[in-house]
């Protein structure tokens, strides 16, 4: 029943939308227009500012809903401490942490919500992506679980870790709707401290520790790859990724221990040796070519041919490698640098 004109809420659960922002006056007008457009009407927004200098908090101010509250914060305490602050501020059964420049699709918050209801052995739930450029062009899909067949796909965290020492991080940050109370009792920070830009990886093993996780097989959201952020200058970095630090430390645990194979280790292999690949691509653009030889150093192998025969990503990093090795013996470094500049623009995981 309605009164006053307004909807009755009371037989469905509050979701908490959370937003961390910084300076996303271009983008974050788009974003929270498209979380008021949820069919799923029984949600409150919580804004968490970090100190943002441009346009941000007046676009947002500028835009009238009840649902919305902005929390203004002097201290610019980083990305994953922000993330951390919308723990705090979360509220209702559900909490979502979106990103201020991504597009969440009207039916998103419906589909997670009664997904969560009706399996309540399940913690959190993920959703696949289309990736967008600067513009909101579509370039490609991410988030999709690396396992045969289709439909949804759980995680009990013994699985989780394993498919991650095969495939790296596939699930998508922004996409995951979780219980509030998992967040708040249990999760309670994304540890930077440790894990730096890849705490987010070590959030979804925690939450996986608690309860399995889920991903729904459709695209519900438009993840953006801007070239102004992290996403766009990870592909051009020179020093291993965070997400390794994450992989190590977990590989040390005395419970980890006790189910991880040699296979699984094998595979996390696979993925040092694609990201040492990976590195010395880019330090020979810069003219690296020494530190690139270091890395390129006992590549050559046979499980780097047995690896490129199991995977796409293993292929690529044979490919890459011997190319590699071809540019910087034949000496071909301005051509060699056009090449793989265009490269680069494909996608090579």
């Amino acid at each position: 029943m309605k009164k006053n004109n307004q909807e009755d809420f009371s037989e469905t659960p509050l979701v908490c939308i959370c937003i961390p922002t910084y300076n996303v006056a271009v983008t974050v007008q788009e974003t929270i227009e498209s979380i008021l457009a949820q069919t799923y009407h029984n949600l409150v927004i919580h804004v968490s500012d970090n100190a943002s200098t441009d346009e941000t908090l007046s676009i947002i101010e500028s835009i009238k809903d009840s649902r919305i509250t902005i929390h203004r914060f002097d201290k610019n305490i980083g990305g994953e401490g922000n993330f951390s602050r919308c723990i705090q501020l979360a509220e209702g059964k559900y909490t979502a942490i979106f990103h201020a420049d991504d597009i969440y699709e009207p039916n998103m918050v419906a589909k997670q919500v009664d997904f969560l209801e009706a399996n309540p052995d399940v913690g959190a739930v993920f959703t696949e992506a289309t990736t967008i450029d600067d513009e909101g062009l579509p370039l490609g899909f991410i988030g999709k679980a690396p396992k045969n067949g289709a439909g949804i796909v759980r995680f009990l965290f013994p699985e989780l870790l394993q498919t991650m020492l095969l495939h790296h991080n596939f699930l998508v940050c922004p996409s995951v709707m979780v219980r509030t109370r998992i967040y708040q009792n249990d999760i309670k920070e994304w540890d930077s401290s440790l894990f730096k830009s890849s705490s987010d990886v070590d959030t979804w093993l925690r939450l996986a520790i608690k309860q399995p996780i889920a991903i729904l097989d459709e695209k519900l959201m438009r993840y953006r790859i801007s070239k102004a952020q992290f996403s766009e200058s990870i592909r051009n970095r020179t020093e291993r990724t965070d997400f390794f630090l994450v992989m190590d430390h977990y590989l040390k645990l005395p419970d980890v221990l006790n189910f991880i194979t040699k296979d699984d280790l094998r595979h996390y292999g696979w993925l040092e040796r694609h990201e040492r690949v990976a590195l010395a691509l880019n330090l020979f653009k810069l003219g690296k070519i020494s530190d690139a030889k270091v890395l390129l150093q006992g590549i050559f192998c046979w499980d780097l041919i047995y690896a490129a025969l199991r995977s796409r990503r293993g292929l690529v990093t044979l490919i890459a490698g011997t190319f590699l090795c071809f540019l910087i013996f034949s000496g071909m470094t301005r051509k060699g640098v056009i090449i793989i500049n265009a490269a680069k623009r494909i996608s090579w995981k």
